[in-house]
């Protein structure tokens, strides 16, 4: 399934990260570099600081590629004697790294005692020439089948990268192992000779093939939700686990066990009633003016908690939903569509392009295969990766396993299914100086955001401390109530 577009970033990213406002790439400048110096304020206090670009090939196999920018903002460390500049690797493909906003700014200064912090936007990040907007009739047959889906899916896919390519951009450019190249040309620009990296979600994607390449300049690495090489298609088993694991959490709290004893089973119960009659989901218009009344089937619900099944904040309200469908209330499921709705009206050829040509190895795409054959989920969990020969392929080398002697901490949620904790052991197969802590009832979001409980283990990693016997815990998991209001366990979807 394709990344979120850009609107669709969740709240607590668009917290940390700052608005995701569209910026059309930079001018070419006589200089490869540029640096600002700049002083910013934290609600901790002034941080000095450089605001920079650094001008690339927009593809490095044609002599003739117009140069795109790498926009960064390098925080400077208070330390006396700081260790090697941490380079910030954000998710998506597609997520903003540079924020000035303070909420950003107090979020990575407890780093700044230990080294420098250089937020990066990777190439093709804010720019305007690679999104699409959709402009036909409104897809109301999307949250029904996958049919409907997929064809409509096809003619964004068409219309957009025809209108991406008209603008004079190449998307051949657009890869992980090129975003690689960009950030090694950055640390030598920046004369740096060691740096260290700091990874979440796809981010952690592109910090692999960093190290494949460029291992020797690495001091330290941390991935919060590892994406191996050859892990961006998802196995769609890994979601059925979740939700049955979800399940056994639903039934050990008695008061939603009392009425679903059973979440799997209730699951198969509202999906059956949806392939018979689509629920009606009012949902605003694009323009604001008025609502249309969206069919969601089978499809729809699955769609919409194949994007929130790693996340332990919507995770709560899953029974509800469930519920409140088989009961014929169709409220929490209209906020989850609202929320939802844009995937099938915007388009970001960065994240398109990047996924598809990291793809998968035809061992990969046999597994996902076999295993559909007995999903509940199989028609969402990889929706919109199909491989697309018009698109470059990074090549089994890029997918094959990572061989690395550089120090690693490798963070992973219980309770997250886009990168579940067995990604980071199959990769730390090949890195033996890992050390891997699996955060007990974290999410995807969850283990990065939330940097008051993770923070202290890998400020001291970063400062060469031992954190193997550390354990980290969040509060286990409670679930919004069936029917009512509980002010301890509240959700958006649940009005007073």
């Amino acid at each position: 399934m394709k990344r979120l577009p850009f609107g669709w970033v969740p709240a607590v990213s668009l917290l940390l990260l700052g608005s995701p406002t569209l910026a059309a790439p930079a001018p070419a400048a006589d200089s490869a570099l540029d640096l600002q110096p700049r002083t910013l304020e934290s609600r901790q206090g002034r941080i000095e600081a450089e605001s920079g670009r650094l001008m690339v090939p927009e593809n490095r196999a044609v002599a003739s590629s117009r140069r795109i920018p790498v926009r960064f903002l390098r925080l400077k460390s208070t330390a006396s004697r700081p260790g090697a500049p941490l380079f910030y690797l954000a998710g998506g493909p597609g997520d903003r790294g540079v924020s000035e906003r303070k909420e950003s700014l107090d979020f990575w200064a407890p780093y700044l005692a230990v080294c420098d912090v250089v937020l990066i936007d990777q190439r093709g990040v804010g720019d305007r020439d690679l999104t699409w907007q959709w402009d036909g009739p409104l897809p109301l047959a999307f949250f029904v089948d996958a049919d409907s889906a997929r064809r409509h899916e096809v003619e964004v896919d068409r219309r957009a990268l025809a209108a991406i390519r008209a603008r004079g951009v190449d998307l051949a450019g657009y890869t992980t192992a090129a975003s690689a190249t960009d950030l090694d040309e950055l640390r030598a620009a920046l004369r740096l000779e060691k740096i260290s990296l700091l990874a979440f979600s796809y981010g952690t994607h592109l910090a692999c093939a960093y190290l494949r390449r460029y291992s020797d300049h690495v001091e330290n690495a941390v991935m919060f939700g590892l994406e191996g090489p050859d892990q961006t298609y998802k196995l769609p088993w890994a979601m059925d686990t979740q939700f049955r694991k979800l399940a056994l959490l639903a039934a050990a709290e008695p008061r939603i066990a009392k009425q679903v004893p059973d979440l799997v089973a209730l699951y198969d119960r509202v999906v059956t009633k949806l392939a018979k009659t689509p629920m009606l989901v009012p949902v605003p218009l694009p323009d604001g003016k008025g609502t249309v009344q969206v069919p969601v089937g089978p499809f729809g619900l699955r769609f919409i908690m194949r994007i929130d099944m790693g996340d332990a904040t919507d995770l709560p309200v899953f029974p509800r939903l469930l519920w409140s469908i088989d009961q014929g209330d169709p409220s929490v499921l209209a906020w989850f569509i609202r929320k939802r709705a844009g995937a099938a009206l915007g388009f970001s050829g960065m994240n398109h392009v990047m996924d598809a040509a990291s793809g998968a190895t035809k061992g990969r795409l046999a597994l996902i295969a076999s295993q559909a054959a007995t999903s509940r989920f199989a028609d969402v969990v990889n929706f919109g990766d199909e491989p697309d020969p018009a698109m470059p392929d990074l090549g089994d080398e890029f997918r094959s396993p990572v061989v690395t002697s550089a120090r690693m901490l490798l963070l992973s949620g219980s309770l997250d299914f886009n990168t579940p904790p067995y990604q980071s052991e199959e990769f730390r197969w090949g890195a033996p100086n890992a050390t891997h802590l699996v955060v007990e009832n974290a999410g995807h979001e969850q283990i990065f955001f939330q940097n008051d409980t993770v923070g202290p283990v890998v400020r001291d990693f970063l400062m060469g401390r031992d954190v193997r016997d550390r354990r980290v815990t969040f509060h286990p998991l409670r679930f919004v109530p069936l029917t009512g209001t509980d002010a301890n366990v509240t959700h958006p979807s649940v009005t007073r």
